[in-house]
């Protein structure tokens, strides 16, 4: 059983057969309730027999051998809230763990049906979070489902005084507690506290962009008192730096209060680039440059011209997509999806995919693309 990443998404995008089987399985959270996800795994797979047209028995039955091994093993999940999806074809099965339900539902065609995981990839991209206090830089890295702290090299200092020594002034260490307030002045005292600021963030702006940035290129958001926020931001060379913070005392942090502060910033920015990107498609389709034509988008999905594709969530179209014909084949007792040929072909040629949760009426067919020319 495997967890999505990038190298699993383009092993099951890039595989075809004569005859694949995808399934979907969603799990109860509940130890006892685990019976029922059996119960109706294995009504699962009568369906699939049942339903399937006579030219695939024989290869379904073949393509079936490890799927009911993995229901009788002991591997088979118990008391895990989310979904299974299975992929079963000639030389392949593969197992992959969602995070989210999904509907029980089986699809048998000559490609994987992937539009579940396309969906989760897209929406569930990693990033790291800066929590900069004085006296603790962490780094923590996740994405929507998981956020664990990293172990800092060793040459990253880990707070101010280790990271400026002797240079760091006296002012900043104890004008606080009122002995240096009573020789220096308040312009003076505020200087060098700011200079050690600047001297402190520039070290480690440099150290996470050179250790960690530019190698993982991920979104990093800065957890910080807002006094800080605006400095730092102001000296940091690190282009994978977002513009909106997390606002609070980083010597003092609860890792899931800094889990559900990043992922409203960044769920934020996704809403307002996919608002953006409709915007565009609205004003492209009076320019012809767009459409919402399911049979248009086939079109230019198999001539590698779609730039963004646009799928409300749960859109179905069972049928299939003739290359040679140029043409989509609606057909209602299909167990193959034209949606899902489309978002594929899309996907291997490089176009963007979006995934609406639901239709807000920008989407009046439940799909559309923007294209390349």
């Amino acid at each position: 059983m495997k967890t999505l990443d990038a190298e699993l998404l383009r092993e099951l995008t890039s595989h075809s057969a004569e005859t694949s089987l995808s399934i979907y399985l969603p799990l109860h959270k509940s130890v006892s309730e685990s019976s029922l996800d059996f119960l109706a795994f294995k009504n699962l797979i009568k369906d699939i027999r049942s339903g399937a047209d006579v030219t695939h028995h024989q290869a379904l039955e073949d393509l079936l051998v490890p799927v009911e091994n993995f229901l009788e093993s002991k591997d088979f999940v118990r008391g895990s809230a989310g979904a299974l999806a299975i992929f079963s074809a000639p030389k392949v099965f593969e197992i992959v763990m969602l995070p989210e339900q999904t509907e029980a539902t089986f699809y048998i065609d000559e490609c994987f049906y992937l539009l579940p995981l396309l969906a989760f990839a897209g929406d569930n991209k990693p990033f790291q979070v800066l929590a900069l206090g004085k006296n603790h830089v962490r780094l923590f890295e996740g994405d929507r489902y998981r956020f664990d702290e990293i172990n800092l090299d060793q040459n990253i200092p880990s707070n101010m005084k280790e990271a400026l020594g002797y240079d760091l002034t006296d002012n900043h260490l104890h004008a606080a507690a009122g002995g240096s307030a009573a020789i220096h002045g308040y312009m003076e005292i505020t200087d060098e506290k700011e200079t050690d600021n600047t001297r402190f963030f520039r070290i480690i702006d440099q150290e996470i962009n050179e250790k960690y940035s530019k190698q993982r290129k991920m979104p990093l958001i800065l957890a910080a008192l807002p006094e800080n926020e605006s400095l730092f931001q102001s000296i940091s060379k690190n282009e994978c730096l977002e513009k909106d913070c997390i606002s609070l005392n980083a010597d003092s942090i609860d890792k899931q209060v800094l889990h559900s502060r990043a992922l409203e910033i960044l769920d934020t920015k996704k809403t307002e680039g996919l608002d953006k990107q409709l915007e565009r498609f609205a004003g492209a389709k009076s320019e012809n440059l767009a459409t919402d034509e399911v049979a248009e988008i086939a079109r230019h999905a198999m001539d590698s011209r779609i730039e963004r594709l646009f799928i409300t969530k749960g859109k179905k179209l069972p049928g299939s997509i003739s290359i040679a014909d140029r043409k989509i084949k609606p057909d209602a007792d299909s167990h193959s999806d034209i949606i899902n040929k489309i978002a594929l072909l899309t996907y291997k040629n490089g176009g963007q995919i979006h995934t609406l949760q639901t239709n807000t009426g920008k989407l009046p067919s439940g799909i559309g693309s923007i294209n390349r020319f």
